[in-house]
């Protein structure tokens, strides 16, 4: 080995075992290694710029070293550079590129400032084999992107093979361009799978079953968050932590990612969006009370734990739950009053106009743990799953569904973690349940009830799960009178009750909850799904029931406010307890105040905080507007504030100003649409 001038032979042995333990603790990542390979011996790939791409701590660096290693073992150069160890001007670069090229292929010249870009590309293009130009955090270059794209990759000859790494996808002329689409390959780098954690935790120590299943539901495979965990309180080992809890490896990983934001009002845009499930610029700029300029709402999309969803974009989990964590500790006033704000936000929505995402979003933000873990995980929002409507042309998958879950009845036993309690929800079924469901439904059923209200769920084109919510009307009401779970209560109904569901098929606004079920038992990801899409049942505008043995699902409808019916238990599942079923009517005008009633969280003085920073009221003028929520007059409202009527009415004009009124009746009218 050659040890340039100014290298001990202490450095390079430090750099040895450094190295060595850096490969020993390498996971995953077979694919992309796969791809290098071939990437690597191809004497003419289609491709000649690879780009690896994915958030903050997702192992891109850790990666290009082993691409790194691996070309070395080739006897390959591997030019590893990084864009902020450069000025990002012409000169800067030449520079830097120049002074990492010589101490892998010869010595630099005496006055590296005098060196050109045409003495970079002389060695590069001049150099007898293949070599390597690695750029690591290449988000980084996008005031510089046009021109390292342009005038110096153009320039490289076939031999010389560029990787890049970044945050985010390439767009632009990466994409807008034909030919820089076809030399160029982006790939995506994901979370650990179970497999590949367990086997990076035993590297570091972690054997107990308990904390490698706490570490995992905390981390979703999230390669930095893994190693932080692995040496955090998770394992409770005799030694001091590095970490003391989950929110302080939280805060670890932000900060890392908050490195994309250097602005400070995008920082407050960002804080708020974090507490939103799904968020447009409207509703931020409701709940800032400000206009979100496009040019601002751009910024805040294109950062890389930002997704779109199919109703508008969502935070990464991960920094969502480390943002919220630390807002609530450091500020629980402000936290309160912008989570207030929003559930404030949907309730009117849904007075207005009703739709499932807006009544979801109701419910989440009310903070309820139980409905947060189980109906809104990552899946509620995943483009990849979606509902197939059951007819005649996809019958023959319904039928392959229900003989496959015949042939594979087995307990159903999972968890629901919730990142910010740091406690897990168990969801058990017992073999036996799952057996006699597989009894009591299944095609013959759907073909029964008819197809409207039954749904295969599909991911990615697959099958993977079914859900049967039966329409109540004159075709199905004789039906549910009939069969078993359904009977107790349909079988049994007053006249006035059946009159109410006897309805034409094209009437039908009341619904039976009867199944869903799942290719794997274990897949909370399609469960939440299925889940989150019951929530337009609430605004379908009748009654909507079901029957459940499961704790588990019969705690989540007395959160939602469904009531046991009298007399309409049943032993059909044979149960040791007979099974209730629930009932929640929102017939006719009942929706706004069923709403309503979870709104009691919100307090008088949680509404004059919405109202304060809404018109931005003085101390005087918030004294005066909290006592007109009290329905006070001029006169009475001197009297309590000592102070002379004449100021009253001069506060009070300022109000109608701030709040864009001419009159109280007006403001009273826009504080009741506000709160």
């Amino acid at each position: 080995m050659k040890v340039h001038e100014g290298t001990s032979d202490v450095d390079v042995r430090i750099n040895e075992m450094i190295h060595k333990v850096e490969e020993e603790f390498f996971i995953g990542r077979s694919n992309e290694l796969s791809f290098f390979q071939e990437f690597m011996q191809a004497e003419n790939p289609i491709h000649r710029i690879t780009h690896f791409y994915g958030e903050g701590g997702i192992g891109k660096t850790y990666l290009l070293q082993e691409l790194a290693r691996i070309a070395k073992k080739q006897q390959i150069p591997f030019i590893y550079l990084n864009s902020q160890d450069f000025t990002h001007n012409v000169q800067g670069f030449i520079e830097y590129l120049y002074a990492t090229l010589v101490s892998q292929i010869q010595y630099p010249k005496d006055d590296i400032s005098q060196v050109t870009l045409h003495d970079c590309l002389t060695l590069l293009n001049n150099y007898d084999e293949k070599i390597f130009i690695a750029m690591d955090t290449y988000e980084h270059m996008e005031d510089f992107d046009r021109w390292f794209r342009n005038a110096f990759i153009r320039q490289l000859y076939p031999s010389v093979r560029v990787v890049l790494a970044g945050r985010k996808s390439l767009t632009g002329e990466w994409q807008e361009s034909p030919a820089w689409r076809k030399v160029t390959k982006q790939i995506q780098l994901h979370p650990f799978c179970l497999e590949e954690t367990l086997h990076l935790l035993n590297k570091s120590g972690v054997n107990d079953e308990h904390h490698i299943n706490n570490i995992w539901e905390f981390t979703k495979g999230h390669p930095l968050l893994i190693t932080l965990a692995s040496i955090s309180d998770f394992t409770n080992k005799n030694y001091e932590s590095t970490f003391n809890s989950n929110s302080d490896i939280l805060s670890k990983l932000t900060k890392r990612w908050l490195t994309e934001v250097t602005n400070d009002r995008l920082i407050n845009i960002v804080e708020v969006a974090a507490l939103f499930y799904q968020f447009d610029q409207s509703c931020l700029s409701e709940i800032l009370n400000q206009d979100i300029p496009n040019r601002k709402f751009n910024q805040l999309t294109s950062l890389s734990f930002v997704r779109k969803t199919r109703r508008g974009w969502s935070m990464h989990e991960l920094i969502r739950d480390a943002i919220r964590m630390e807002l609530k500790q450091r500020n629980p006033d402000r936290y309160e009053l912008l989570t207030n704000k929003i559930v404030a936000f949907y309730y009117h929505r849904i007075i207005k106009q009703p739709t499932e995402e807006d009544i979801a979003s109701f419910f989440y933000h009310l903070g309820d743990d139980l409905i947060q873990s189980i109906f809104f995980q990552e899946a509620s929002i995943d483009t990849t799953m979606y509902l197939d409507p059951i007819d005649e042309y996809n019958f023959h998958e319904v039928e392959a569904f229900f003989a496959y879950q015949k042939n594979n009845i087995s307990k159903s036993n999972t968890k629901y973690y919730n990142r910010r309690t740091n406690s897990s929800i168990e969801f058990d079924a017992s073999f036996k349940h799952n057996q006699l469901e597989s009894e009591l439904i299944g095609p013959e059923y759907i073909q029964q009830i008819g197809y409207h209200g039954a749904s295969l769920l599909k991911k990615n084109g697959e099958v993977i799960g079914i859900s049967i919510n039966v329409p109540v009307n004159e075709q199905t009401l004789p039906i549910l009178s009939k069969e078993p779970v359904s009977r107790a209560y349909f079988g049994n109904l007053s006249n006035t009750d059946k009159e109410y569901y006897n309805v034409p098929v094209e009437k039908t606004t009341s619904y039976f909850i009867r199944y869903q079920d799942y290719i794997d038992p274990t897949d909370n990801a399609a469960r939440s799904f299925l889940l989150y899409s019951l929530f337009r049942l609430i605004f379908s505008g009748g009654k909507i029931t079901a029957s459940t043995p499961l704790k588990l699902f019969q705690d989540l409808l007395y959160k939602f406010g469904f009531q046991t019916v009298p007399g309409a238990e049943h032993d059909d599942f044979n149960e040791d307890i007979p099974t209730p079923t629930f009932i929640l009517d929102l017939s006719g005008p009942r929706l706004v105040p069923y709403l309503k009633q979870f709104l009691q969280g919100v307090t008088k003085q949680n509404e004059l905080d919405i109202l304060i920073e809404k018109f931005s009221l003085t101390k005087r003028e918030q004294d005066i507007m909290k006592l007109l929520l009290e329905d006070k007059i001029i006169t009475e409202i001197a009297n309590d504030l000592f102070i002379a009527e004449i100021t009253v009415k001069k506060a009070l004009s300022r109000i109608y100003r701030k709040a864009d009124v001419k009159n109280r009746p007006q403001l009273i009218k826009k504080i009741m649409d506000i709160i």
